[in-house]
């Protein structure tokens, strides 16, 4: 479970998810393997309210979409794939 006392920078709810907000510049994979230290993962979208909740934090996110495994093929990264 994520800890918000974990987070580099500030901490945002919405619903039941916590989004760290980091100063830190990574890559995708480096900013992926910090969340998975932290026990949390880059943001899977399940809906758009979330997804305009998560564009209006006027950030640049990572999320957790990837086509790693198969390029073209899209999933996130708890596995589902992009619908």
């Amino acid at each position: 479970m994520f800890s918000p006392d974990l987070c580099v920078k500030e901490w945002r709810t919405f619903n039941s998810s916590w989004y760290c907000i980091s100063n830190e510049y990574k890559t995708w994979e480096d900013s992926r393997q910090d969340c998975l230290k932290r026990g949390a993962n880059l943001a899977v979208i399940n809906s758009e309210e979330e997804q305009v909740f998560i564009s209006q934090l006027n950030t640049k996110p990572w999320i957790g979409l990837t086509d790693k495994d198969s390029e073209g093929t899209w999933k996130w990264v708890d596995g589902t794939p992009l619908t």
